[in-house]
């Protein structure tokens, strides 16, 4: 694949989203989401890119990452799906293409909202009608940042450099998020 057109600079956070292309699904059972939770774990992310937030949706992903080494991260990415899709292909019996195009990134360049993009992130499990409360879908980091998980997928320091403690971030998603004003930083459909 060619170079990216916008690269990914260091010391900047970034939105990374995928989706299936129409009637693929990317996770198909917990299974496959746990599986790629573990190969992301195995392929070790942490010289390219710190994550930060994450949710894992059965059509698509979102990731909220501080970028290190931006050319390394797109390998690392596509080194992951070939794994993971090899696997998902033999089990489904799926043929052709997963995605459409290589993953999305956007830029956030304003701290007010790379903290309601968390809450974005966290919140799409409910947005898209998949649990009524998000303390039910294990496959995001919302867990760690409520402080109910341990999970070492993600960087602490980022909660703590950005909230002041987990009912903080709990009241926050209840009574304070929004999602207005997040339309550079999000994708549609």
């Amino acid at each position: 694949m060619p170079p990216r057109s916008t690269p990914l600079l260091p010391e900047c956070y970034y939105h990374i989203y995928n989706k299936v292309v129409e009637g693929a699904k990317l996770f198909y059972s917990n299974h496959d989401f746990f599986l790629y939770l573990q190969l992301w774990q195995e392929v070790d992310f942490t010289s390219c890119c710190r994550l930060e937030a994450y949710c894992l949706m059965p059509t698509h992903y979102h990731y909220l990452l501080k970028m290190i080494d931006g050319k390394l991260f797109s390998k690392k990415m596509s080194y992951l799906f070939d794994i993971y899709l090899k696997t998902i292909n033999t089990s489904q019996k799926h043929q052709g293409r997963f995605f459409a195009n290589r993953f999305q990134s956007r830029l956030v360049d304003n701290s007010d909202y790379l903290i309601h993009l968390c809450g974005y992130i966290h919140l799409n499990p409910i947005e898209a009608g998949l649990v009524k409360n998000i303390e039910k879908w294990p496959f995001s980091n919302y867990l760690e940042f409520a402080g109910k998980r341990n999970g070492k997928l993600w960087d602490p320091e980022f909660f703590t450099d950005h909230f002041s403690d987990h009912a903080t971030y709990e009241e926050f998603l209840k009574n304070r998020y929004d999602n207005k004003g997040l339309d550079n930083y999000i994708f549609k459909d």
